[in-house]
């Protein structure tokens, strides 16, 4: 199982911070992962959020640059959450 696929049932089962939950990977609380695996569990969610970004804002007529605003503004917060934990991308 991937960690995307752990942090979808994870989060199904209940709202986890995202720092909590990498916190939980760092300490083996799911096996252990290397760093290929975090790094593509990290690109993981980049990719959704700029998925969800475009779908959502068009739906709520949000304009583009407003929309890339948004999405550089929430890997940041992804990114540096991973540099925090881990201390590297």
């Amino acid at each position: 199982m991937s960690l995307y696929e752990i942090y979808i049932e994870r989060f199904s089962e209940e709202l986890v911070p995202l720092e909590e939950f990498l916190s939980d990977i760092k300490n083996g609380r799911y096996g252990n992962f290397g760093v290929g695996e975090i790094r593509a569990f990290r690109f993981q969610l980049e990719s959704n959020i700029q998925e969800s970004a475009y779908i959502k804002g068009g739906e709520l007529g949000i304009g583009e640059n407003e929309i890339e605003r948004i999405i550089e503004e929430k890997i940041e917060e992804i990114r540096k959450l991973f540099l925090e934990v881990f201390g590297w991308l």
